[in-house]
């Protein structure tokens, strides 16, 4: 099992480890699929939610084990890997992976809170809301990234996650709903590029087996970007 001290020093998962793990998070609600997901720190253990309906096997997740089997992974291949920091670097910040190894970043949790319409039956596919960025401040190299329960199933799968927000921070651009939808019905076209373009960091950060050709980037107004699931 990875070491407790497997995430870079900056960072932070909100409730549970780092050294901003006991910041407030923001009052922030999204609702998606008829539930209400509202911005949180992680429990120690998460159980998946009954909310949500079946998605994992998995019981029980111990947050801190995945944090850092994922971060064990970003750090230990993806961050040492050249193709990898040079996409990020192409991204208009001139950042790469590696630099973003040392910002401050906090991870929060998209807890399912309450549900407005009923279950989804067996077959039926309820949209995810899988990760977000928030906000990030190149003047204090600061981010926030809520991270859904559906990415906490495997460590490769929170790893592909957090590399796709991190790629948005690095540059990767995002778009209204509208333009997203344009851009799902046109795949050959420029917009779609560009909004494939955090995804992409997969193919060139060894989560090649992770990238979905469907996760585009959306941007939700003043708050920052949307990335994997619902993108």
């Amino acid at each position: 099992m990875p070491s407790s001290n497997a995430l870079p020093a900056g960072w932070s998962v909100a409730g549970v480890t780092g050294p901003q793990m006991d910041r407030s998070p923001e009052r922030l609600s999204r609702v998606v699929g008829g539930v209400t997901f509202n911005m949180a720190p992680f429990p120690r253990s998460l159980v998946p939610s009954e909310l949500v309906g079946a998605y994992t096997s998995t019981t029980v997740t111990d947050v801190l084990a995945r944090f850092n089997g994922a971060a064990a992974y970003i750090t230990g291949r993806c961050a040492a890997s050249r193709p990898c920091n040079a996409y990020f670097s192409s991204l208009g910040k001139n950042v790469s992976l590696s630099d973003l190894l040392g910002w401050s970043i906090v991870f929060y949790l998209w807890r399912p809170v309450s549900r407005a319409v009923p279950m989804p039956q067996p077959g039926d596919r309820m949209p995810v809301l899988e990760a977000e960025m928030l906000s990030a401040n190149f003047n204090t190299s600061f981010a926030q990234i809520v991270i859904g329960e559906f990415s906490m199933v495997s460590n490769i799968k929170l790893a592909a996650t957090m590399v796709h927000e991190l790629a948005h921070i690095a540059g990767a651009p995002g778009a209204s709903n509208e333009d997203a939808a344009m851009a799902a019905a046109n795949p050959g076209s420029d917009l779609f590029k560009q909004l494939i373009a955090a995804e992409m960091a997969l193919k060139s950060c060894l989560l090649s087996r992770q990238f979905d050709p469907g996760a585009l980037g959306l941007l939700q107004g003043a708050q920052g970007w949307r990335g994997r699931g619902v993108a």
